[in-house]
């Protein structure tokens, strides 16, 4: 079985902890005297006006020992939380850029999580890579209970607890959606970036496990991982998160599709800043806006695969009453659209990869399209036919089942269900998606000029149901898609 191996500082020797997990001592951070010299460029004891420059050259020269130099080293504890202070305290654009653009430079430099595939390999051909967990590397996040009440209490710029990420997400929601809140100066830039950095270090994490844990199947290394202790917190709102998350990614694709109004900054603000300020942050925001839109669709993605991953520990036993039990974010953004039916179609654009888009349509079909109430034994036998989306168009290939869920749904909501489902398909059956993932039989599951026929026979059915029905634009591509695919020779 693949182990855990961890390291901690500061030492550079290795050594076998009890139970055979081995410890790795990496050598430490940054010297105490080139700390010392670094920090003393940051003297947080005065507010002169050669403190933007100062906060600026530490910036550069932690850039300079860690990320330039040839010999790089990682900054130390002290240097990580000074940086994370300065970009969530400035209200300089230029440091917030110049800590956020740093904070991504040295995750991707220096991952507290990440697969050993090369120990593994040295040691034997069929040994399995090992998950390296870095336990004395600076996070931003702090996920007890104890250290988050002190943090509370203490400064709250250093990390970031549970409720203080449910709250970030909280801020943008209402900032997006609530034209009665007026975001003050830069903090709304500020946040958003904040989120996106707190997204990327989850992400790093959390793939990494993943990819372990598919090889060796201990479910310890899923349960771990930074992304479930912080949905598995009692200090969060766990459906409310979920909700706010699925706010905030509809209301920026409305604001980048030209629907929206965008955030703005209030007069008051706005008077404090120079016109070069104000004309840096008009720049700024559309582009922050969209890196948004991409990391909140990267995080319930994440939140998705951990969904499936619990599922499948749960069927093998693998899991405890420890683990909890969470309502997937899946079925929380199908209650949302069942409920909300004009959220369907921007839910269905901003989920643009292929295998959720996929899954989320068979699952909104599923729950409307009758199923038979007797089955025989060959009828047994198709029913995992009828979660693929060749299943769900054979269904609609029935008059009666096509004006059933109409009546329950609507035509134009059909229409859209049916034009994204096949455009995902379209997608899965491409050379550029690997079949490894839990929904991609569901892609393989007919030919294309088979899903082609019954996706036209589909609509066929439905012009039926009302003459005067108006086909969408979305929907004429996918028709004429699928005429082209059936005018090919076989």
């Amino acid at each position: 079985m693949g182990q855990t191996r961890k390291m901690v500082q500061p030492s550079s020797h290795a050594d076998w902890s009890s139970g055979g997990k081995r410890k790795m001592r990496r050598g430490g951070a940054v010297g105490v005297g080139i700390e010392e010299n670094i920090l003393a460029i940051f003297d947080d004891s005065h507010d002169s006006q050669y403190s933007h420059d100062d906060r600026l050259a530490f910036l550069e020269a932690v850039r300079a020992t860690s990320i330039v130099a040839e010999d790089r080293t990682p900054p130390t504890t002290k240097m990580f939380e000074t940086i994370f202070q300065i970009f969530r305290t400035e209200k300089s654009l230029e440091l917030i850029m110049a800590s956020f653009q740093l904070l991504n430079e040295l995750e991707q430099s220096f991952p507290r999580v990440y697969s050993d595939a090369g120990a593994a390999s040295k040691a034997s051909s069929t040994s399995q890579p090992e998950l390296v967990v870095d336990e004395e590397a600076w996070s931003p996040f702090t996920l007890t209970a104890d250290s988050e009440r002190a943090t509370s209490k203490g400064s709250s710029a250093k990390t970031i607890g549970p409720s203080a990420f449910h709250r970030i997400i909280q801020d943008l929601a209402a900032e997006l959606n609530d034209t009665s809140v007026q975001p003050s100066d830069i903090r709304s830039l500020r946040n958003m970036l904040l989120f996106q950095y707190l997204v990327t270090v989850l992400e790093g994490e959390f793939l990494a496990r993943m990819s372990i844990y598919k090889e060796t199947m201990q479910w310890t290394i899923i349960r771990e991982s930074t992304l479930n202790i912080l949905l598995g917190s009692r200090r969060i709102n766990y459906k409310g998160l979920l909700k706010d998350c699925l706010s905030v990614i509809c209301g920026l694709h409305k604001i980048l599709a030209g629907c929206g109004d965008g955030l703005k900054f209030s007069e008051a603000s706005t008077e404090k800043s120079s016109k070069d300020s104000r004309t840096s942050l008009a720049i700024a925001l559309p582009e922050v806006e969209e890196g948004t839109c991409t990391v909140m669709q990267k995080l319930m993605i994440m939140i998705m695969e951990l969904d499936i991953l619990k599922k499948q520990a749960d069927i093998k036993c693998f899991t405890t009453r420890a683990d909890g039990v969470r309502t997937p974010l899946l079925e929380t953004i199908l209650d949302e659209v069942t409920y909300d039916a004009g959220n369907l179609s921007t839910v269905l654009q901003v989920f643009n990869h292929p295998k959720w888009k996929l899954e989320l349509v068979l699952q909104y079909f599923s729950k409307y399209i009758v199923k038979p109430t007797v089955r025989t034994r060959r009828r047994l036998s198709d029913s995992a036919e009828d979660a693929t989306f060749h299943g769900t168009l054979r269904s609609l290939g029935n008059m009666n089942s096509v004006r059933s869920v109409v009546k329950k749904i609507s035509a134009e909501a059909v229409q859209l269900l049916l034009a994204h489902g096949f455009q995902a398909h379209l997608a899965l059956s491409s050379k550029h998606y690997q079949y490894d993932d839990i929904s991609d039989s569901k892609a393989k599951d007919s030919s294309l000029r088979e899903i082609s026929e019954e996706m036209i026979s589909a609509f066929n059915n439905l012009r039926k149901t009302d003459g005067h029905m108006e086909i969408l634009p979305i929907a004429r591509e996918a028709l004429f898609v699928a005429s082209i695919i059936l005018s090919r020779k076989p």
